[in-house]
């Protein structure tokens, strides 16, 4: 079962998480795998995409748009 969570409360998780890997992962790696947790339908939407953001160290305005608008 997902979490039923608002993306305001998904973006302090991704923040959460993010303090305590930040020495291990990107900033994109995290966002995406909270993501996948949370929300695996979005996840999966924008796997392998322009999106995703797993190698990215910041999370593009128009990703954010993307998954935003599909909340």
């Amino acid at each position: 079962m997902k979490d039923q969570i608002s993306y305001e409360d998904f973006l302090e998780r991704v923040d959460k998480y993010h303090y305590q890997f930040k020495d291990t992962w990107k900033f994109g790696q995290t966002y995406f795998a909270v993501l996948t947790s949370v929300r695996s339908d979005i996840a999966e939407a924008i796997r392998g995409t322009l999106h995703d953001p797993s190698s990215k160290d910041k999370v593009s305005q128009e990703t954010e748009k993307f998954v935003k608008s599909r909340w």
